[in-house]
């Protein structure tokens, strides 16, 4: 299950924003620099070499730095007439509880999966772990 906190995903969020503002800030000033030296210096190749390296560098620290996406996921609509208790389970195959609504005639799961699993694998786990389903689980997304 996902436990990070909005306000830690916020200040992550700003930090790596900071950072991407600062280095294009620092990018363009590096690029007025280096126009003004070619314009005017004997040594136009070696800066324009050493400000190509320079780019290719900041590129690559930028490709290591950033995170990486998420793998794709697809959200479930379960309707079960038995629930059954099972966090690890679900946790085991990747696999959160985003909320549980419960109803007179049948209670409703929203599943967060990975991308790749089927309705029927879907299916086969929650029975095989208790769950007595009202029908077939809808995908939403």
């Amino acid at each position: 299950m996902e436990h990070s906190k909005p306000s830690v995903r916020r200040t992550r969020r700003w930090r790596r924003d900071t950072v991407e503002l600062a280095a294009a800030f620092l990018s363009v000033t590096a690029a007025d620099l280096i126009a003004k030296v070619v314009l005017h210096g004997p040594d136009g190749p070696v800066v324009l070499g050493g400000s190509a390296l320079a780019l290719l560098t900041a590129v690559l620290l930028h490709t290591w730095w950033s995170p990486h996406a998420p793998p794709p996921t697809t959200l479930w609509r379960v309707r079960t007439t038995t629930l059954a208790h099972t966090p690890t389970t679900l946790a085991d195959h990747q696999i959160t509880l985003l909320s549980l609504h419960a109803h007179p005639t049948a209670d409703e799961l929203f599943l967060r999966t990975p991308h790749t699993l089927t309705p029927t694998a879907l299916t086969t786990l929650l029975t095989t772990t208790g769950h007595t389903l009202q029908d077939t689980p809808t995908r939403i997304a």
